[in-house]
């Protein structure tokens, strides 16, 4: 049904625009310099810490240190000793080194003979050996980059350059490419040399934790034996505390990573196929799938219901996270996923909160205070079925419709004075409108002194006992008018007032329910030939009247069908109302035709062949 679409695109527009704002917004409010930002690489740092499994290490990468007992053998400490640089070459190349890496800038000039070793040495044609430059942005003096590109003119070079985090200098990601030069990086150019594809885009490094990767003293590569060596990259550099120091996640809450080190674990990460480019978005699919299940959760739960499932969620999440660490598997950010469920959920259950408020404001508009806190009750649990865009889905439904109308209200407006007519007219209509309310129907409309209620709407019933459950509650409510009328009667002759009779129609049937108007001037309307049935029975009332003060019920022939045992009653016949050509059976159900119909059946003779059979009277 058109309805039923159109609905649909409502909720489908309503969750996409619930995602969409959580998402971003996630992302926005977890952006350095924000706290939340801080916060997400603290608890990047202590889940790496606590929980990174213990890997085994590369066998194909080797780290020979210059640590201070290195230094301690040279007359000079700065720059390192370039005699000793071309024999630890001369040293790995006899080893069978597969390649060397020089994490040593060469940016002044030293003894002239050391120097000319080192450059013979750089350019031996039988172990590949790289040495690191700068890129063109570092800061560096004239003097000294020009001594650097000459030293190294014809030389294997590769930058050495890290990408450190703008927000806490941390470095967390690779650039194997220097986006302007196309120069590679140390471990890049290290792969390419033994035969690796090199990776062109950033990526992020995915760090082992401390002391995975072998680490040599420089100064005892010769005393090594060769085969700890042989076919390895090696890198050369600097392990010693305050130079070439950095923050990483592998050193978190502890020293920090020395360049040589994070060169060799970008290296392995390469050589093993790991160096994998991030997504165009790293984390939106998980932020995407916790805004999902919080808009799930905030549309469909309410109340403490909603915090609790929320709450578990978030804490799941970083639950998840951990044991992704825990794997083995790369870190995603928490942070974001947690925020946009968080949002999520919120933003549904406004959003739902503003549907219910709407649907409230709608019921009221419809039904004003006239709905019993049943009936209430199942057109909220029910309002997707029942209400579309804030207004009554029009509908077809079996329902069954009371019409009631005071008897001689007219020569009762003649005898009265307004106010006390008012009065009497307000103390009447409140009485009736709590029978109707206590026998789960829903008052409609008055004009004047008639009213118009309605049972098995505005939530329909579609199974033949719940239309049978209606008709029988009209009737029960139509008798329970009657005893309401006696007791007002009562009252009103005890002070001085006029009593009344009344007149009830009753009918069930077809019909087709809906509003009318908008705004404050919604209202429900049935439509179908059952309403003016039920309002010309009650109107044939006025010819069964048995006193100014009777109470006259007449209730259709598929009324009656539906009553089943426990009701009395006697046939009035088969009449063809006002406005209708076919006739219908119409039966009478007030106090006085259950006593003529108990009456009857009292004077019948009983059966002699078998006993009485229990049934309804008529």
């Amino acid at each position: 049904m058109a309805w039923q679409l159109a609905r649909m695109r409502r909720w489908a527009g309503g969750a996409a625009l619930v995602l969409a704002s959580a998402t971003i917004l996630a992302f926005l409010l977890v952006r350095p310099p924000s706290p939340l930002a801080a916060a997400d690489r603290l608890f990047d740092a202590v889940a790496f810490r606590l929980f990174a499994p213990p890997e085994p290490a590369d066998p194909r990468v080797v780290i020979l240190a210059i640590t201070p007992e290195t230094l301690a053998a040279f007359p000079y400490v700065a720059p390192i000793d370039r005699g000793f640089l071309a024999g630890l070459i001369d040293t790995l190349a006899g080893a069978g080194a597969a390649a060397v890496g020089l994490d040593v800038l060469f940016d002044r000039p030293t003894e002239p003979e050391k120097d000319a070793a080192l450059r013979q040495a750089l350019a031996r044609p039988d172990i590949p050996v790289v040495a690191i430059t700068v890129a063109p942005e570092t800061d560096l003096p004239p003097e000294q980059r020009r001594f650097l590109e000459g030293f190294l003119a014809m030389r294997r070079t590769a930058l050495a350059n890290l990408g450190r985090d703008r927000f806490d200098d941390m470095v967390r990601t690779h650039v194997p490419v220097h986006p302007a030069t196309g120069q590679l990086s140390l471990p890049a150019s290290l792969a390419a040399v033994v035969g690796m594809t090199v990776p062109t885009a950033p990526f992020p490094i995915l760090w082992r934790p401390a002391g995975t990767l072998p680490v040599y003293p420089a100064e005892a590569a010769a005393l090594l034996p060769p085969h700890w060596l042989a076919g390895r990259v090696v890198l050369v550099g600097s392990m010693i505390p305050g130079i070439d120091e950095h923050r990483t996640l592998a050193s978190a809450f502890g020293r920090p990573s020395f360049g040589v080190e994070i060169h060799a674990a970008v290296l392995a990460q390469m050589l093993e196929g790991r160096a994998v480019p991030p997504g165009p978005c790293p984390g939106c699919v998980a932020t995407l799938a916790a805004a999902t299940l919080g808009t799930a959760l905030g549309g469909m739960l309410a109340g403490a219901a909603a915090a609790a499932a929320l709450t578990l969620t978030v804490l799941l999440i970083p639950a998840a996270a951990l044991a992704a660490v825990a794997a083995g598997l790369p870190g995603v950010s928490v942070a974001a996923p947690v925020l946009a469920c968080l949002l999520a959920g919120a933003l549904a259950r406004i959003w739902r909160g503003h549907g219910e408020r709407r649907d409230r404001r709608t019921l009221r508009v419809l039904f004003s205070r006239f709905v019993s806190e049943p009936v209430v009750a199942q057109i909220l649990a029910q309002r997707e079925l029942f209400l579309a865009g804030g207004r009554p889905v029009p509908q077809q439904l079996t329902a069954t419709v009371l019409f009631c109308d005071v008897a001689g209200f007219t020569s009762l407006c003649e005898r009265l004075p307004p106010a006390p007519l008012v009065a009497w007219l307000d103390r009447y209509i409140e009485a009736m409108v709590a029978v109707v309310a206590a026998h789960e129907g829903v008052v409609l409309r008055f004009v004047g002194d008639g009213i118009l209620a309605v049972f098995g709407a505005p939530v329909p019933r579609h199974d033949a006992p719940g239309i049978a459950t209606d008709a029988r509650n009209a009737v029960r409510c139509g008798l329970g008018m009657e005893a309401e009328m006696d007791r007002l009667n009562a009252a009103w002759r005890e002070a001085g007032l006029p009593a009344a009779g009344l007149r009830v129609g009753i009918h069930t049937g077809p019909l087709v329910a809906g509003s009318f108007g908008s705004g404050t001037h919604m209202e429900f309307c049935l439509l179908g030939d059952t309403a003016n049935v039920a309002a010309r029975l009650e109107q044939l009332g006025k010819q069964q009247a048995t006193g100014p003060c009777g109470c006259t019920i007449l209730v259709g022939g598929p009324t009656w069908e539906r009553l089943g045992k426990g009701f009395a009653g006697r046939p009035v016949g088969e009449i063809a109302l006002r406005g209708r050509q076919a006739a219908i059976s119409v039966w009478r159900v007030d106090r006085a035709a259950q006593a003529q119909a108990e009456a009857e059946a009292a004077t019948l003779p009983l059966p002699r062949c078998s006993p009485a059979s229990p049934g309804r009277a008529g």
